[in-house]
């Protein structure tokens, strides 16, 4: 079988991919909040393109009215 291996960035390079920085990315996956991440080693961490990708789709809004509605259904 053939799967295709998915492209894993480093945790700076996914951070710079959504505009942030490494530490609110650690925070965001501290509280579950973040996207999902590929435990590599017991230190190392990283992000397939396709989760980043997925992750900006969901949060995706059109209004701000849209925003707000989308953040009050997210439980906390």
């Amino acid at each position: 079988m053939n799967a295709k291996i998915p492209n894993v960035l480093k945790e700076n390079a996914a951070a710079n991919m959504l505009g942030m920085s490494a530490r609110t990315m650690q925070r965001m996956r501290l509280d579950g909040g973040g996207p999902p991440y590929v435990q590599l080693t017991d230190r190392r961490i990283g992000y397939t393109e396709t989760a980043l990708q997925d992750w900006i789709r969901e949060r995706t809004v059109t209004s701000t009215s849209a925003a707000t509605a989308a953040n009050m259904r997210k439980p906390k």
